[in-house]
């Protein structure tokens, strides 16, 4: 069983392994675990789309290439809110 590395819940149906920096701008680290965690549904939608909205600014791949775990925890968990 796996817990969701941002909101803690066991995640009991299929997990996703997310990749913290995505592919499209650090396809390098596509295999570093360093680079991966589980996260549930809710969380790897609400990371994803996020990823959508940053990926569209103008340094946003840099942004994205950068951005660390702990900020992605923080800035997820902001949205249940």
């Amino acid at each position: 069983m796996a817990t969701c590395q941002v909101c803690g819940n066991a995640v009991t149906d299929r997990k996703i392994v997310d990749h913290i920096h995505p592919l499209k701008v650090s396809n390098e680290e596509r295999l570093s675990q360093d680079n991966l965690w589980t996260l549930c549904y809710r969380c790897h939608n609400i990371k994803t789309n996020l990823e959508m909205k940053i990926a569209a600014k103008d340094n946003g791949n840099v942004i994205l290439k950068h951005a660390k775990r702990e900020w992605w925890q923080k800035i997820i968990s902001e949205r249940f809110k």
